[in-house]
């Protein structure tokens, strides 16, 4: 598991200190892995040049097993339909 988020990489160093996180978390500076997966938010009410919430479960060959990409920013993908849809994923390349 891993996390992308649209910090520059100073402040995200400085946030992963803080609260020691227990995966990864990569900056995406210039949104790139954003755009290239169609979850950038250029403008909108509740957000200016951010991801949406989204969650996606790829594979060892690279194949998305699951996607999920919020409506708006209070959207937040479900842990619980998260871990059910990662649990499949592993069976199915088991």
């Amino acid at each position: 598991m891993l996390g992308i988020v649209g910090q520059d990489r100073e402040d995200l160093a400085s946030y992963v200190a803080r609260k020691g996180l227990p995966f990864p978390l990569l900056s995406d500076e210039d949104r790139s892995v954003m755009k290239a997966y169609d979850v950038f938010n250029a403008l909108n009410v509740d957000a200016f040049r951010i991801a949406h919430p989204s969650a996606f479960i790829i594979d060892p060959q690279g194949i998305i097993r699951y996607s999920y990409v919020a409506s708006h920013q209070m959207d937040w993908p479900q842990t619980s339909v998260v871990a059910e849809q990662l649990a499949r994923a592993r069976a199915e390349v088991a």
